[in-house]
């Protein structure tokens, strides 16, 4: 039981996430990137402590957790199973479990033309919106500290310009 209640503790965050977007993945083309690197129009980068991904698919920018974290998650919800004596016990149990699972992949997404401009400045990445909803960027936050202040200063600055650089061009060459 600790292990659940940690885990779904830990999923309160992402659960914000469920609520500003769908499933509909505009970043499977990134998903096999290698952080840090531009493929097409699409670029990921990775925090220093490899738990939340930051990237640009086609006309989005995305935020959530990396693979490797999901998969860990996904095997300590399979692992922890205690054995529940009333159905409805079992029921309850499998209902949190597919709840908490789907709110983890859930991702943060913006469409470039919600994002005036990008910058990195005082060892944080900086959006600013057009269009701005209630929960953007600057809301999540990871072990305490904001996620956007979490990235290698190199891969976040060459992630701001290649988002800069896309916003220009979905634009025409004007802004």
């Amino acid at each position: 039981m600790p292990r659940r209640l940690i885990l779904a503790t830990a999923a309160v965050p992402m659960l914000f996430l469920a609520a500003c977007g769908g499933n509909d993945r505009p970043e499977s083309s990134a998903r096999s990137s290698v952080p840090g690197k531009a493929f097409g129009d699409s670029m990921v980068i990775r925090t220093t402590d490899g738990t939340m991904n930051l990237g640009l698919a086609r006309d989005t920018v995305f935020m959530g957790l990396t693979d490797s974290v999901l998969t860990a998650a996904r095997t300590d919800m399979a692992r922890d199973t205690e054995e529940t004596s009333s159905a409805i016990g079992r029921t309850i149990e499998k209902l949190v479990k597919k709840s908490v699972g789907n709110a983890l992949q859930m991702k943060l997404r913006y469409p470039l033309a919600d994002i005036d401009t990008v910058r990195y400045r005082d060892a944080a990445i900086e959006f600013k919106y057009r269009n701005k909803r209630r929960m953007s960027f600057e809301n999540v936050s990871q072990s305490g500290h904001k996620a956007l202040d979490s990235f290698d200063p190199g891969e976040a600055q060459r992630f701001v310009d290649f988002v800069n650089a896309a916003i220009h061009k979905e634009r025409g060459g004007t802004q």
